[in-house]
C-alpha cells in the first residue's frame, strides 16, 4: 500500500502557525534525507514556514513527472499521532532549527533531532 508519511512545517516560535500537509505515498524511508536536505536548503532563512513548506514540496517531488504519489492539503490544525496513516507516520518539522518530532509510524526522532528508522 506504500510507505506513507505526512510532513508538516511548524514553528516553535509561533505555536499556532503551521503549513499545509505534504503527503508522500512512497516517502517514508526517504524522510530522513528529505528533512536533512530541507535544513541545508533553508540555511539563512530559518523561521519562514511558507518558504520551508514550499522547499519541502520541491524536494519531495524532485523530478517526479507523474500525477500520483504526492499530495498537499490545507490543515485546520497541527498534525497529531492520530492523523498518521501508519508506515512512516507524521513528521513535524520545526522551521526554526529543522529538528523534528516523529509520530504514529516507524520513524523515530534521532538524538540529533532528525528522523531515523
Amino acid at each position: 500500500m506504500g510507505d506513507r508519511v505526512l510532513f508538516q512545517v511548524i514553528s516553535s516560535q509561533h505555536p499556532k502557525k503551521f503549513s499545509p500537509v505534504v503527503y508522500g505515498h512512497w516517502s517514508g524511508q526517504s524522510a530522513p534525507q528529505i528533512v536533512r536536505a530541507l535544513a541545508e536548503r533553508m540555511k539563512g532563512r530559518e523561521g519562514d514556514i511558507a518558504y520551508a513548506a514550499a522547499r519541502l514540496v520541491q524536494i519531495c517531488t524532485g523530478d517526479d513527472a507523474g500525477n500520483l504519489s504526492f499530495g498537499i492539503w490545507n490543515a485546520d490544525s497541527m498534525l497529531t499521532e492520530a492523523d498518521s496513516h501508519g508506515d512512516g507516520g507524521v513528521v513535524l518539522i520545526d522551521c526554526v532549527d529543522f529538528k523534528c518530532v516523529c509520530l504514529g509510524g516507524y520513524l523515530r526522532t534521532g538524538d540529533d533531532g532528525f528522523p531515523t528508522e
